[in-house]
């Protein structure tokens, strides 16, 4: 199966025609899109025992001893992890723990503490402190931000209010496509819920 074939059954997410290994090679893409959808085909296809291994293969993936780091490693994490709490238990802390890893890509760790919000909430550290702290030394970088308000939404912490009249735009995955969207919109988005 040639590249262009397998871009096509993720965009469409024909997952069930693909192996976790085909899918983990996506994690690697140049193109963000087919990292956040090869993260979603993971946790597709991952189930039990297997997203367990999984789980483990990607946090490898993020070390210096393993020589392969692997950008999308925190996605393909929290997409196994969500459709497997049970699994992804034993993980909570170690994923929020990745936030203070300035060497990983904090965005896709805001991203999977948002995915698995329901698992991490009661996590050490708390996703939520933790999330405010980065912020304040990434408030800069609104490609960062707009995934870490997003995330506190989905946490369903109060502070996701401070971000209400920041307009600054920024790429998001709103789990169709990457589109460019203000950071005030992600947060007004749960404040109207509330």
């Amino acid at each position: 199966m040639n590249v262009e074939s397998l871009k096509l059954k993720l965009r469409l997410r024909n997952f069930d025609s693909l192996k976790p290994k085909l899918a983990m090679r996506f994690l690697y893409d140049a193109d963000e899109f087919y990292r956040f959808r090869g993260a979603e085909t993971l946790g597709y296809l991952c189930k039990g025992q297997k997203a367990r291994e999984y789980i483990l293969r990607l946090f490898w993936h993020l070390s210096d001893e393993s020589g392969a780091y692997c950008i999308g490693a925190p996605l393909g994490i929290a997409e196994i992890g969500r459709n497997n709490p049970k699994e992804f238990e034993g993980f909570k802390n170690r994923y929020v723990s990745l936030l203070e890893n300035w060497e990983v890509e904090r965005k896709y760790v805001a991203y999977g503490i948002g995915r698995t919000a329901e698992i991490v909430r009661d996590a050490y550290p708390n996703p939520i402190e933790l999330l405010l702290e980065v912020l304040e030394k990434l408030k800069d970088d609104p490609n960062f931000v707009v995934y870490a308000v997003w995330a506190l939404g989905m946490l369903k912490a109060e502070e996701v209010r401070l971000f209400i009249d920041d307009k600054r735009t920024a790429k998001f995955y709103n789990g169709e496509d990457i589109v460019e969207v203000r950071i005030c919109d992600i947060a007004k988005s749960f404040t109207l819920k509330s």
